[in-house]
């Protein structure tokens, strides 16, 4: 009995030690190895993610300040409207606002044409190569006459679009 108590169990506490440590090491090993196969997903991830920003990024405003910017919009604006026949009363260069590392650059128009020609306008500027918003619209239209058709009433729209550019940048 005392070389069971000198001699064996010390030996086998040690082995039931050894045991559970690596039970532990090889749970630790396993956990490592997840890890390390996420971050090759949250790697790719990341690459795919940049590539989408950096296409995202390719529709921004010419310019790498928002004067630039404004005139870049501008000239859509005016490329746009002159196309389709609306006539641009008048364009105001608002201030630019902070949206995290971008920077809006909003101006604001005036414009007069038919109904369908604003139509088309929106259109072509919610589907341009630019990435434009239209945060601000309002149309006021004339009161509808008897005699007249509903398509040829020409109606005013003051509205604001808005262009983004990354800050810090030159182009």
């Amino acid at each position: 009995m005392t070389l069971y108590l000198v001699l064996v169990y010390p030996l086998l506490a040690l082995n039931r030690s050894w045991s559970q440590d690596l039970v532990r090491k090889r749970q630790l090993l396993a956990r490592y190895q997840t890890l390390q196969e996420n971050k090759i997903k949250v790697a790719r991830a990341l690459q795919a993610l940049k590539g989408a920003v950096s296409q995202m990024e390719g529709q921004f405003l010419a310019g790498g300040n928002p004067a630039v910017a404004s005139a870049d919009l501008q000239e859509i604006l005016k490329n746009v409207t002159g196309a389709h026949g609306v006539q641009v009363t008048s364009i105001k260069v608002l201030q630019p606002r902070d949206a995290g590392p971008y920077q809006e650059v909003p101006v604001q128009v005036q414009l007069s044409g038919t109904m369908s020609q604003l139509l088309t306008i929106l259109y072509h500027l919610e589907h341009h190569k630019k990435l434009l918003f239209i945060p601000e619209l309002e149309i006021n239209a004339p009161r509808w006459m008897a005699k007249q058709k509903e398509e040829d009433q020409p109606v005013q729209v003051n509205l604001v679009v808005t262009g983004l550019i990354k800050k810090g940048t030159t182009a």
